[in-house]
Parts: structure tokens; sequence; C-alpha cells
């Protein structure tokens, strides 16, 4: 009976560990990348499998503090193409896109301070993941 026990846990281990690396591989990434590529390395970590509990409280917290900078960045980008648009005389300041430039920013920065707000508890989540299953 223990030796069936056994056989179980290290069964849920060995399926759990290349789950846990990969979502811990996902968040560094994610780290690691410019602001330019953090919407898309945010969009990867949201696409990371996971079935283990513990992992997907994990993938939960990264997900919601990456997705908010995500956001925050890319509406940054287009408030920022809009921006150049109209110095270079492509827009004028009636268009919509430009009269909505003061709330996207705002909202860019709520979304900013959301995802810094909600990073600790993702990356607490991922030392314990690296410390448990030795990643």
């Amino acid at each position: 009976m223990r030796a069936l026990a056994l056989c179980v846990v290290m069964a849920a281990c060995s399926s759990t560990k290349p789950e846990a690396a990969s979502l811990v591989a996902a968040v560094d990434q994610f780290h690691r990348a410019s602001n330019e590529d953090r919407p898309a390395r945010a969009d990867e970590l949201g696409k990371v499998p996971c079935q283990d509990a513990e992992v997907c409280a994990a993938k939960a917290a990264c997900v919601e503090a990456t997705g908010a900078t995500g956001s925050a960045l890319r509406i940054k980008h287009d408030a920022e193409a809009v921006l150049a648009d109209l110095e270079a005389g492509k827009r004028q300041k009636t268009d919509p896109e430009v009269r909505a430039l003061p709330g996207q920013l705002e909202l860019a920065t709520a979304r900013l301070k959301e995802g810094h707000d909600k990073m600790p508890l993702c990356d607490q989540r991922v030392v314990v993941l690296r410390g448990k299953y030795g990643i």
C-alpha cells in the first residue's frame, strides 16, 4: 500500500515539476523583456498550461500582474503613435483619438500601477515553486 501511495505522489511530482518550470520560465522571460516585448510575454505566460492547484494559483497571480502591465504598455504604445501622428500633422487636435489621449494615459497609468502592485504576489509564488521543485 505504501509503495502505491509513493508511486502516486512521485507521478504527481514528476508531472508538476515541468509545469512549474514552464511557468517560472515564462515569468522570467516577462521580467527580462523590454517594455516593447512585455505585452507579448504576458500573453505567452497566459498560455502556460497548468493542472496542479499550486502552479495554477501562481499562474493566476502572475497573469493578473503581467496582464495589467502588458495592457498598460499597449495603451501607452498606441497613445504614442497617435501623438506622433499629431506632431507629424497627420491628425488634428479635434481627432477623437487625439482628444482621448489624456484618458488613455490615465488608464495606462492605472493599469501599470495595478501590475506593479500585483507583481509581488506573483514573484512570491514563483519563489515557492522554485524552492519546492528545485528550479
